[in-house]
């Protein structure tokens, strides 16, 4: 006669259960050990069986009361109390596992498996280095499986040794090759180490082994960013988080990604998810990045700040915090967040470069030079840190390193080539009646400033085409030296050479020749002339440029400050194409300041009401170039980080031997600077009544 399932004996039941399980057949054998707990609630082997099923099938929270039970029943297995300590790692409930753990060790000191649990609950509460120490133990009293070699990895890579991280997921997989985990670590490390192709490579293959894997996909897209792959990236950090929509790494994967394609609003909506899942540190840092693109950086500097109050030894936030600080102004504070920053991971090359930065803006180019050297004898072809380091040599004067460094613009980060990169870079050579290409790449006062150096390439022999920007067109016809005209949009001329405009000064040598004026209608200036009013001195301002230039906001002056230059003997005229919404009250009610915009239809136009003034006042913008070109008396009001090409301190410039320079001192309002250049013009007024 069969015996039926409640008469058959629990020991019995349990191995029916045991023989299903190790076959596989969880679901067999889970009613088995359910069955036999519900007559005999405190049988170990069922206990503790079932617990382990439970966390097999991932799910860790049912597991633990099970393996809790098992324990109280019978605390004399070091094998269930490192099964409990597996599960309770799961949990995130690190410190709780580290006493299994130590419970299993106490009762079989040999046990290599709760050695390895050990470690990897030490990696969970960021005691990288016990965890690495642990598992170095572990491997030395012989143990030799899969999942030690990938734990190792994980606290090396944590511990910023990648290079050991790498041979340690290689070590994984030599003895499991078809170990998804290590292969997903294995691209991890390889993004570390810039071997981005590789790093994509893994991904594949972890994925090949568990498709759709959340983790796998988050890897996967950070591999693709790092090959500027924003796109796919963003796919990649979505499809994770189809998978797990709580995946605070995709979230912050996916804010990089859109940032990367300058969406930045949406980038901090992602970074904003991510906080809001998991408030820590690296959540943090994620959104202050996204801050910073934006421009917010006093925002962005108190998201580091957090953090860092998070996890004070997260090197990433000093650097961040000390770039939003740069932002801000405040340099000696940024230079101790980068001080933090180094000691926490030294040999990062962005470090000593972020450091340049905040040396700049304290105006001491030598300091800053040193670090900018510093960050290249860690990344030689760090071009950022060789471009900066030639913008302080051009402040300092050091104009033919600073303009052989100038050519590092061409390497950065972003920066595309220009369309004619494929032709051959002119260097300064004879040209013997060959066509030379010019053409201008940056902005328009740029371009009127690099215009005195076309005489001196058509005196080499070339026959100079000059492609410019199509406002200043109508300007440069006529300039000495052009054979021919173009547009930016029009096709290149059959030419032997190219040189941008602001390579000129570098192969032309760095020594800086006068300003070639441009031809300006005499009938156009006489008609000006005869239209300004007489009896007062004629005072051009142009108080703003263009909004979009990322150092608008330290250049561009409110209109209404510029009223102490309009007192009694003056007539002010506003000589620029746009204006600020918020200086159009001001221009309205001021009589003696005369708005003619509604006249200057173009650069020649502009020029030639330039040359019926008496003197300009105006901001580091094209009207600037154009009025010292013209050999006007300007007075240049410069911010207290001024453009490399105003050099440092002096109140003269070679560039323009009319111009007048008037710095705006650290912390100085732009009234006290205003009051300077009042008092200047102050005798023109009077000869001028």
């Amino acid at each position: 006669m069969t015996q039926t399932l409640a008469e058959a004996q629990p020991d019995t039941q349990v191995a029916q259960a045991l023989a299903l399980h190790r076959a596989g057949d969880l679901a067999g054998a889970e009613p088995l050990y359910r069955a036999v707990l519900a007559a005999h609630p405190r049988h170990f082997g069922a206990l503790h069986l079932l617990g382990l099923l439970r966390a097999m099938a991932g799910d860790p929270a049912s597991a633990v009361p099970l393996l809790e039970a098992a324990v109280a029943a019978d605390p004399r297995h070091g094998f269930v109390h490192n099964n409990l300590g597996n599960a309770l790692v799961e949990l995130d409930r690190a410190d709780e596992a580290l006493k299994a753990f130590d419970r299993a060790l106490a009762l079989v000191p040999g046990m290599a498996e709760a050695r390895v649990g050990r470690g990897n609950a030490l990696q969970s509460l960021n005691r990288h280095a016990e965890a690495l120490a642990e598992l170095d133990r572990a491997a030395a009293e012989g143990a030799d499986m899969p999942e030690l070699h990938n734990n190792r990895g994980n606290a090396l890579r944590a511990l910023g040794r990648a290079a050991e991280a790498l041979a340690a997921y290689d070590a994984a997989l030599l003895r499991n090759p078809a170990y998804p985990a290590a292969h997903g670590n294995r691209a991890t490390a390889l993004v570390d180490l810039d071997r981005d192709v590789e790093a994509l490579a893994s991904t594949i293959i972890a994925l090949a082994l568990r498709p759709g894997d959340p983790g796998y996909l988050n890897t996967q897209g950070v591999a693709l960013r790092a090959l500027k792959r924003p796109e796919e990236a963003l796919e990649s950090f979505d499809r994770a988080l189809a998978a797990d929509p709580r995946l605070v790494n995709a979230h912050s994967g996916r804010a990089a990604a859109l940032s990367d394609l300058n969406r930045h609003e949406e980038a901090l909506a992602a970074a904003d998810t991510a906080l809001a899942l998991s408030g820590g540190g690296a959540a943090h840092r994620n959104r202050a990045a996204a801050l910073a693109l934006l421009g917010r950086h006093a925002e962005a500097e108190a998201a580091d700040g957090a953090a860092l109050r998070a996890d004070p030894a997260c090197a990433e936030a000093w650097n961040g915090r000390g770039n939003a600080l740069t932002e801000l102004g405040r340099f000696e504070e940024a230079l101790e967040c980068f001080d933090q920053a180094e000691s926490l991971f030294p040999g990062s090359r962005s470090i000593p470069y972020n450091r340049g930065n905040a040396m700049r803006g304290l105006n001491r180019h030598r300091d800053a030079i040193a670090c900018f050297l510093a960050a290249q004898a860690i990344d030689p072809g760090f071009a950022d840190a060789r471009w900066n380091e030639a913008l302080s040599r051009l402040a300092l004067g050091e104009l033919e390193a600073g303009f052989a460094g100038y050519e590092w613009r061409w390497s950065r980060k972003g920066n595309r080539p220009h369309r004619h990169a494929g032709s051959p870079l002119w260097r300064g050579e004879a040209m013997e009646g060959q066509t030379l290409l010019i053409h201008a790449e940056q902005g328009l006062g740029d371009t009127i400033q690099m215009a005195r150096y076309l005489p001196l390439a058509a005196a080499r022999g070339a026959r100079v085409a000059l492609q410019a920007q199509g406002s200043l067109l109508p300007l440069l016809r006529g300039l000495p030296g052009v054979a021919e005209l173009l547009g930016p949009d029009d096709p290149a001329p059959p030419h032997a050479a190219q040189c941008p405009m602001l390579s000129l000064p570098l192969a032309l040598g760095a020594a800086i020749p006068p300003p070639v004026p441009f031809p300006v209608d005499p009938v156009r200036v006489a008609a000006w002339d005869a239209s300004l009013p007489r009896g007062a001195l004629r005072l051009c301002i142009a108080c703003s440029g263009n909004p979009q230039h990322l150092g608008d906001r330290h250049r561009s002056v409110p209109l209404h400050l510029f009223a102490p230059l309009l007192g009694p003997g003056v007539q002010g005229f506003v000589v620029q194409t746009e204006l600020r919404g918020a200086d159009e009250p001001f221009l309205a009610a001021t009589a003696n300041l005369t708005d003619l915009r509604p006249r200057l239809t173009g650069f020649t136009a502009t020029a030639a009401a330039l040359s019926a003034m008496d003197a300009v006042v105006c901001v580091d913008t094209s009207v600037a170039h154009l009025a010292g070109t013209l050999g006007l008396p300007v007075h240049l009001l410069l911010p207290n980080l001024a453009d490399w090409r105003w050099l440092l301190e002096r109140e003269d410039t070679p560039w323009y031997p009319t111009m007048r320079l008037h710095r705006r001192g650290r912390d100085e309002p732009w009234e006290a600077v205003i009051a300077r250049v009042a008092a200047a013009l102050r005798p023109l007024a009077a000869l001028a009544a």
